[in-house]
């Protein structure tokens, strides 16, 4: 939706809207079948906690979500039958042979009832996780009949199936189409051994992955093309994707999603609140709309279970314990307090309930500052688990703590300043103590 048609379509549902309640608050609570079933306790939690209304996404959102049989409301329901994407449906697709349907039994994932405990929910809400469709791209056709393309692109195997893709139709007959699950760029195998969506997937290069099918080389793009579109595809490298519409080249990390319980805020520039399951369950409702060109919705029963997934998932434990933590850890901690840094990162979840102005971080602003996201701030992460969770800023700049903390890295990567004038003996000190965390 344009700008101008986005506008003048709120200032309509604004009148539209002058005599329908929303309810206060207080009285919002957090409560599935509310969610599921009354589109005034949608609208509530969207005018809640939403961070800002001054940006395209905001306003896209509110001129057309939680509206009693309009907008998004009155979009049809998508549940479609899907399978596995296996290994050998790529050989398939390799050799140029049809796919075979048949070759694993397809499923929906709409329950007939709603689940009845919060470990059906979270179980329900994993599968939404690793098997829901997202959209058909014909990128993942093409990129599945490229011999090696899947695996240079980043993407995992699990028990003989490509994690993140599945095989689906949208009715009995309708024709078979690749689409992309949640998991394609937020699931890994975690510190534990799982697969899980705890850690994104550090390996998934979607910009190589449409490099591909253009038939280019990641890495070794024709001069040609060095201020081109190609060349920000190159450049976004494993882990980081350029999501905002605007233009203009603004990387972001993919975000990790174990302790998302404890974020006070959602996205890097924080344009949500992360008050409750609600939150996140509407947030993904509207994700889920937008990225089908706003023509069909996710059942809602499969967004709370997603969000009460998501709100499951532990943060990444600490690299180092037990016996394994140095000395020097110790005087970290202190270098940590000294430094300034439990002033954002308040323990015990090193976070902090307030955001970071762009100006006062100094990171590459563009993303804070972009008119489809737009807040003027960043979120503060939290730092347990920091040790697993590179690469480290907003957009995802360096592939190390060792490289952020560098004073040398400043000419090219400006900001963050918070450690840089550190003795090496406490820079080292500051780098075992937050292996520990």
């Amino acid at each position: 939706m344009s700008r101008p048609l986005a506008i003048a379509t709120l200032s309509l549902l604004s009148i539209l809207l002058a005599g329908c309640p929303v309810l206060p608050l207080e009285q919002l609570g957090d409560d599935p079948v509310r969610y599921i079933e009354e589109a005034a306790y949608r609208r509530g939690i969207l005018e809640r906690d939403l961070s800002s209304s001054d940006n395209d996404y905001a306003r896209s959102r509110l001129a057309s979500y939680g509206i009693a049989g309009l907008g998004w409301d009155a979009l049809p329901v998508r549940d479609p039958l899907s399978r596995p994407l296996l290994s050998e449906d790529v050989a398939l697709l390799v050799a140029g042979d049809s796919l075979n349907w048949e070759q694993r039994p397809a499923t929906r994932l709409e329950p007939p009832a709603l689940p009845e405990t919060e470990a059906e929910w979270v179980e329900l809400g994993r599968r939404v996780f690793f098997e829901y469709p997202l959209r058909a791209d014909p990128i993942y056709t093409e990129l599945a009949a490229i011999a090696g393309g899947l695996q240079q692109a980043g993407f995992l195997e699990d028990d003989g199936a490509i994690v993140g893709l599945r095989l689906f139709r949208t009715s009995a007959d309708g024709p078979l189409q690749i689409g992309n699950t949640c998991a394609q760029c937020h699931s890994s195998v975690d510190p534990t051994g799982e697969l899980s969506g705890m850690l994104s997937n550090r390996e998934m290069d979607i910009g190589a992955a449409q490099l591909l099918v253009q038939g280019l080389t990641p890495g070794n793009l024709p001069p040609e093309l060095d201020s081109t579109r190609a060349a920000d595809l190159d450049r976004l490298g494993p882990g980081r994707g350029d999501v905002l519409p605007d233009g203009q080249f603004d990387p972001y990390a993919f975000p990790d999603l174990g302790g998302i319980v404890d974020m006070p805020f959602l996205h890097h520039n924080g344009n949500w609140h992360n008050r409750a399951v609600a939150t996140l369950a509407v947030r993904c409702e509207t994700l889920f709309i937008t990225a089908n060109s706003e023509r069909t919705r996710i059942p809602r029963v499969l967004t709370w279970a997603l969000s009460s997934y998501f709100r499951s998932l532990p943060p990444p434990p600490p690299m180092l314990q037990g016996d394994a933590i140095p000395a020097a850890a110790e005087r970290g901690e202190e270098v940590f307090e000294e430094a300034g840094c439990h002033g954002c990162h308040v323990p015990p979840l090193y976070t902090s309930a307030r955001e970071i102005s762009v100006e006062a971080i100094g990171t590459d602003p563009l993303a804070g500052l972009s008119r489809v996201r737009r807040t003027g701030n960043y979120r503060i992460p939290s730092l347990r688990g920091v040790a697993h969770t590179a690469p480290y800023l907003h957009h995802g700049a360096f592939e190390t703590l060792a490289d952020m903390f560098e004073p040398g890295r400043l000419a090219d990567e400006p900001g963050h300043r918070y450690g840089l004038d550190l003795s090496e003996e406490d820079r080292d000190a500051l780098l075992a103590f937050l292996e520990t965390i």
